[in-house]
């Protein structure tokens, strides 16, 4: 009976590590494939910059970026639903949302303000949106507080 019993218990405890790391290894290819979203933010705190951010201002002063990866999970096609509005509400260029996706990449720009969006596709044509509501600035600053004034 002790022998069976330890025999067992030897068979358990390697079945259960056998499925333990099956779960891992499909957890993180499931992450794996999933969009990233690398989003950029002009922290503008080393240099007092007298004129507005513009696109060429954010790239060339790399050592005012903050960075955070995130998963897309629609995120990219929420904004693409918002209103599409002329450049005129849009304000300095505060963010930048790094799309990669398959053999593109697409880069959503916004202003502090998270509601004036403009996408820049590969080819250089950009698009505008902006969220009246303001929902998206909502939900960004609630998930993360890489959004927030004070972080």
């Amino acid at each position: 009976m002790k022998k069976t019993t330890v025999i067992f218990g030897i068979l358990f405890g390697v079945l259960s590590c056998t499925s333990k790391k099956v779960v891992v290894e499909e957890t993180e290819k499931n992450s794996q494939n999933r969009n990233k979203v690398e989003i950029i933010k002009f922290m503008g705190t080393i240099t007092t910059f007298s004129t507005d951010i513009g696109e060429d201002t954010f790239w060339n002063f790399p050592d005012e970026h903050a960075k955070l990866t995130i998963n897309d999970d629609g995120f990219i096609e929420d904004i693409k639903s918002l209103k599409s509005k002329d450049e005129s509400h849009f304000l300095e260029y505060t963010y930048a949302f790094i799309v990669h996706k398959k053999n593109e990449t697409d880069t959503l720009y916004s202003d502090s303000t998270l509601k004036t969006w403009i996408l820049k596709k590969s080819n250089g044509k950009k698009e505008y949106f902006y969220d009246e509501e303001g929902i998206t600035a909502e939900n960004l600053r609630h998930s993360y507080s890489f959004f927030k004034d004070c972080w």
